[in-house]
């Protein structure tokens, strides 16, 4: 099977669970408060077990930091680009600020993930650069400058102890400290035999298997169906740089030999994925157009099943 099918394939089968979720959440089976606790279990419990399982049993390869490197550098350039078309535009500064913080970054650890892992299965090597060019990256990123733009563009005032705040956040959480005790087991070489590690192991593993449910259960019940007609231009722009121009930057940048192609790939299905979900956390923490931030990141979810695809079958 090749890549293009497994991503197809992989997409199709996130989007089913997440229709599952969403019409369990429709016959109130499910309630949406739900969501909140399955994103925590996801967030604490089942993605530092698949960030420490991937990167414990495999020598660390340095040149995914290369890769981190690109990531930022991307997401940078998308920020610069969505203020120019913000300004030329005449948004107003929530608009701006909302535009900038859909644009920039994507859900490349709540769902690039599941996604990596069903389009290479077993390959430990694919998930541990998405993981390390995530976190580095993109969560670092996020969590800088997620805060800043929000407070920049809304209606409060930049804090320098809200931002320090914030990166801590982002220093202290499990995910952090899966990828720091991975990396770390790894270059330990502790052999690999032995009861205690293969129980170990095997829970991580069979912990890490139940992420794709959870993230898809959590999508499908936070997903709200609404009116876009008043925000058609906000949200058509928003998804053209997050869906479109951003993993065309990604081929881009990475055009060059030291690159296989199985890293020029992973790098554009994390570019290709809709806005990250904490950049509507943000946006309603600082009063910075929450109401646009969530509907683009609904209508670029859905958008995201055609256009990660037929984009990546058109590119590879």
């Amino acid at each position: 099977m090749d890549t293009t099918q497994s991503l197809f394939e992989g997409v199709i089968v996130l989007f089913v669970i997440i229709l599952i979720a969403f019409a369990l959440k429709k016959q109130d089976i499910l309630k949406k408060e739900l969501s909140l606790t399955l994103s925590q279990i996801v967030l604490k419990v089942t993605l530092p077990a698949v960030v420490f399982s991937a990167l414990a049993l495999h020598d660390f390869n340095s040149t995914f930091l290369t890769m981190s490197l690109i990531m930022a550098l991307i997401e940078i350039a998308i920020l610069f680009l969505a203020w120019l078309i913000a300004t030329l535009l005449k948004f107003d500064s929530g608009e701006k600020g909302a535009l900038m913080l859909v644009s920039a970054f994507g859900m490349t650890a709540f769902l690039g993930y599941p996604i990596i892992r069903q389009v290479f299965p077993g390959n430990a090597l694919a998930l541990e650069e998405a993981i390390v060019t995530s976190e580095v990256g993109v969560g670092l990123l996020l969590f800088v400058l997620g805060p800043f733009i929000a407070m920049y563009y809304g209606e409060s005032k930049v804090k320098g102890s809200v931002l320090f705040s914030s990166v801590k956040k982002f220093f202290t959480t499990p995910l952090f400290f899966a990828l720091i005790a991975g990396i770390g087991y790894s270059y330990l070489h502790i052999p690999q035999n032995g009861i205690a590690f293969t129980i170990a192991f095997k829970t991580l593993h069979f912990i890490g298997n139940a992420n794709l449910l959870l993230v898809a259960f959590t999508i499908g019940l936070i997903f709200e169906v609404k009116k876009v007609s008043n925000m058609i231009l906000f949200v058509s722009i928003a998804v053209v740089l997050k869906l479109l121009v951003k993993p065309m930057m990604a081929l881009w940048f990475t055009d060059l030999s030291i690159f296989t192609e199985m890293m020029r790939e992973i790098v554009f299905i994390e570019t290709a994925l809709p806005s990250a979900i904490l950049t509507v956390v943000f946006a309603k923490q600082y009063n910075c157009r929450p109401d646009l931030v969530s509907t683009a990141i609904m209508v670029g979810l859905v958008f995201s099943i055609a256009t990660m695809s037929l984009s990546f079958m058109y590119f590879f």
